[in-house]
């Protein structure tokens, strides 16, 4: 049996040769075991103990039972493997799982299909703008922003109509709704179709000390003024000239003392945790320009209606610190009337909350029966609970 650890002082590869009772550690190279929580996949060959794979940036290998490893695909640089498969009957079969794609050896990883042959990407957010044809746009996990015609010249939307546009590899992709040859993305980046370029215009330097950043920081148009766009850190910035000043229109949203869950109780002194609360989603009202609704990733949700002047704490009062608002969406009639999905992970609660209010906060109602819940024991990388309100029927 091969075990992969994640720790600072005794990470590494372990090995036992009596069924579990004891271990012997055989290799504490970090490139094998560091960013465990992302990877730490380890496959042995069916046919040979003394060979083991690890999947990591690159994909290793060993041949004398985990003593030594050579990278066999990948990195330095580029790509993010998570899972090894061998065929029992045929072991110079291996399948990778990496962020791109699938890939195939029939020939014990001398070469490798290619995961452009397949439609797969992860995706993080979806935006479409108002062309005809349309464009569909997004973010993917390693593989860049992209953007694709929703119908094709050709009879079918092929590869020729897919392109990068400028935004990272996560995120929001909101495409100008008063010019549809400018994209905004990231944090935030400023593509145009018309000269293939990108300008980097963020409101500030996003490492700075004073604000934080997700990796999915929420980049929206308001829905009754095209001119205003948002983008959330630890506060909501406003822009009104396709990005060329920004202003805050808010204070910082988050919570400033989140406390520590009971199921951090394993990782010790989370006393010295870094305050990372973000502003996770922002919602435009579609009938009031100065209507905003805010949901943080510790767990608060926030309502303006007078363009960031004055903001209110709406959050539910089952709402605990830890649990992510996920997202926010509006009637398309009813300004009073909002949706936020919860995310409670971190708190070991695999459950699905949606709530609504038709009051502008006030009260809250729980509307998840017919959800379905993890079972108990179900292994979860992360999840994410969307909610989306009809344009057409309320309700």
């Amino acid at each position: 049996m091969y075990a992969l650890a994640d720790s600072p002082k005794l990470g590494g590869l372990y090995r036992s040769d009596d069924a579990g009772e004891s271990w012997t550690r055989v290799n504490n190279e970090e490139r094998i075991w560091g960013r465990g929580d992302d990877f730490a996949g380890v496959t042995v060959d069916p046919a040979d103990p003394n060979t083991v794979y690890v999947a990591n940036t690159s994909t290793y290998r060993s041949s004398d039972g985990g003593r030594s490893f050579t990278a066999i695909k990948g990195a330095p640089g580029g790509d993010d493997y998570h899972t090894v498969w061998i065929d029992p009957g045929n072991p110079r079969t291996i399948l990778l799982g990496s962020d791109q794609g699938a890939t195939i050896s029939v020939n014990g990883g001398a070469t490798w299909s290619s995961w452009y042959n397949q439609p797969t990407a992860q995706f993080f957010h979806v935006a479409t703008d108002d062309t005809f044809p349309y464009r569909v746009y997004g973010a993917q996990q390693e593989s860049g922003s992209a953007g694709t015609l929703s119908r094709g010249n050709d009879g079918q939307i092929t590869f020729r109509e897919w392109h990068p546009v400028g935004a990272e590899e996560y995120g929001y992709i909101a495409p100008d709704p008063l010019n549809a040859d400018i994209v905004y993305g990231g944090k935030v980046e400023k593509f145009d179709w018309r000269t293939g370029q990108t300008q980097e215009v963020s409101p500030v330097i996003v490492r700075g000390a004073r604000y934080r950043f997700d990796r999915t920081a929420p980049v929206v148009f308001s829905h009754v003024d095209p001119h205003r766009l948002y983008v959330g850190a630890n506060v909501i910035f406003e822009t009104r000239d396709g990005a060329h000043s920004w202003h805050e229109i808010s204070p910082d949203l988050t919570r400033p003392h989140p406390g520590i869950p009971p199921s951090f109780a394993l990782f010790g002194a989370m006393e010295k945790l870094e305050h990372r609360g973000v502003v996770y989603t922002i919602a435009t009202s579609y009938t009031s320009a100065d209507t905003i609704w805010a949901g943080t990733n510790d767990g608060l949700i926030w309502r303006t209606a007078d363009g960031g002047k004055h903001w209110v704490d709406v959050t539910p009062p089952a709402i605990t610190p830890w649990s992510k608002i996920s997202l926010i969406d509006v009637s398309h009639r009813d300004p009073r009337e909002a949706y936020a999905s919860v995310t409670r992970l971190y708190l070991d609660d695999l459950h699905p909350y949606v709530y609504r209010t038709r009051d502008a906060g006030k009260t809250w109602r729980l509307i998840v029966e017919g959800l379905p819940t993890a079972p108990a024991g179900t292994r979860i990388r992360s999840v994410e609970v969307i909610v989306r309100v009809g344009p057409e029927r309320r309700g």
